[in-house]
């Protein structure tokens, strides 16, 4: 796997027939007590050095689209105008990519929180990926997707996502919950993953993976995913990639003996 080129907001791999380009669609300014002890209390700021800047937690927000000979495919949606002021700049990163919202034909979701749905449909009503035909959904998040009137653009294009459903020639959906009861990753091309929201604080908790976040629905298994997809990636050497992950989003997890470590790609 190879970084083929990169921009402002975004970065291309490519495996073999199919390409994965990261795209920005901004940041989010969240108060320091998102970030949690093992315990569930908000983590010490005193632990958050390297986390906080003017005493709040800037979460990066990124979007994956992938593009083969069966298609193009987007993982996740970004904010759209459903969430900040400083989110929802996805389209204007995927042109500044060469990529026209227009080429995404099918969509899945790794979870359904407004970072990652929002951008799907617009305030107005109208599908941002208009020749979209289908938008895959955690079965287990089904309910909560539908139940969202931000989604209704795009109720009649959704389907159920499974654990070992093969999306697109070479993307596989895996199982990867805690931070939401259907929460998925992606394994492209056997070689990249993309996990969604395994990690929101990359400077605490690949050193602390203990640490969890406060939205996270289930904190313990969280943790326990966490663990056991840090170790997948080491043991088969699969390059990594998140929704919350620094620029650009795409790298590799080593065991230093105390903890884990995360490697952005290009800065080796």
């Amino acid at each position: 796997m190879r970084l083929i080129r990169r921009g402002q907001g975004y970065a291309e791999v490519q495996l073999g027939d199919l390409s994965v380009i990261a795209l920005s669609d901004g940041e989010a300014e969240m108060t320091a007590d998102c970030a949690r002890a093992p315990g569930g209390g908000p983590l010490a700021e005193a632990e958050m050095t390297t986390t906080l800047v003017d005493g709040k937690i800037q979460l990066q927000v990124f979007a994956f689209l992938i593009r083969g000979p069966e298609g193009t495919m987007l993982i996740d949606a970004g904010a759209g105008d459903a969430w900040r002021a400083t989110t929802g700049r996805l389209i204007e990163t995927m042109v500044a990519a060469g990529v026209s919202p227009d080429e995404v034909d099918q969509i899945a979701l790794t979870h359904t929180h407004v970072d990652h749905i929002g951008g799907l449909a617009r305030a107005d009503g109208s599908r941002v990926f208009r020749n979209a035909r289908r938008v895959l959904v955690p079965t287990e998040e089904l309910g909560m997707f539908r139940a969202e009137p931000h989604m209704a653009p795009v109720l009649s294009l959704v389907l159920p996502l499974e654990q070992g459903d093969g999306v697109m020639k070479g993307v596989v959906a895996i199982n990867a919950p805690g931070h939401e009861a259907g929460h998925m990753a992606f394994l492209i091309d056997g070689r990249l993953l993309i996990w969604g929201d395994l990690v929101h604080l990359p400077h605490l908790q690949f050193s602390r993976p203990e640490i969890t976040w406060k939205f996270d629905a289930d904190p313990v298994l969280a943790t326990a995913t966490r663990r056991a997809l840090f170790d997948r990636a080491i043991a088969e050497g699969l390059t990594v990639a998140g929704a919350h992950l620094p620029y650009p989003a795409i790298g590799r997890v080593s065991d230093t003996g105390q903890g884990y470590a995360f490697h952005p790609m290009g800065s080796d």
